[in-house]
């Protein structure tokens, strides 16, 4: 199964959502850091094939939060300890949600998608999760992913909080407010991220 039947599939079923403002600018955003950071050899080199790929994979990333109660997942308050297990789950409900779906499991993509839902938490030195992966054992590209996603969080309002500037975010990330990252992607991260946030979504930034 080639990714535009796969994402044929992931529509039919509910789970994919490529068309929405958000979503085109979460993958304008990934798109935008993956094509930088193999530029600057961060990353392994990646064909425009390879990022266009990756950055709608990367749409997938937040799917098991649809298994997550909204009563958690809308909570205008801060979680409880359990809330936040609950919420932490979404990584791997994530890949329990697909691994459901036959036909998913027979894409070529199928290894890749799973990869970014389970892992797109996991931090550089090891205190991410579900798995605690660390360093190379993050799969390159899905490290981008996380970074992106952390950055996309913070711009954009939530129940839980109001939407941080550009310059906020940037100074977050690279403070380590969200975790610890690669230093040579987040030194890439916040040598580019101006541009690319200028161009994905001006109106947030």
């Amino acid at each position: 199964m080639n990714l535009e039947s796969t994402f044929t599939v992931l529509r039919r079923e509910q789970l994919l959502i490529d068309h929405a403002p958000h979503s085109v600018q979460f993958q304008g955003l990934t798109g935008g850091l993956l094509r930088v950071c193999s530029a600057a050899a961060v990353i392994p080199a990646l064909t425009e094939s390879d990022i266009r790929r990756y950055a709608a994979l990367a749409l997938l990333h937040d799917v098991g939060k649809r298994a997550v109660p909204p009563e958690i997942l809308n909570k205008p308050g801060p979680l409880t300890v359990e809330e936040f297990a609950v919420m932490k789950s979404h990584t791997t409900r994530g890949c329990d949600l697909l691994e459901r779906i036959p036909e998913l499991r027979e894409c070529e993509a199928f290894p890749a998608i799973c990869d970014v839902c389970r892992h797109h938490h996991e931090r550089w030195d090891g205190a991410g999760y579900p798995d605690r992966l660390a360093g190379g054992d993050i799969t390159p590209w899905v490290q981008v992913v996380g970074l992106a996603d952390a950055f996309d969080a913070l711009v954009h309002p939530r129940v839980y909080k109001p939407a941080f500037t550009m310059e906020q975010a940037v100074s977050m990330i690279t403070g380590g407010a969200c975790g610890v990252f690669n230093p040579l992607l987040l030194a890439c991260f916040a040598r580019h991220i101006g541009a690319i946030a200028q161009a994905v979504y001006p109106s947030a930034c």
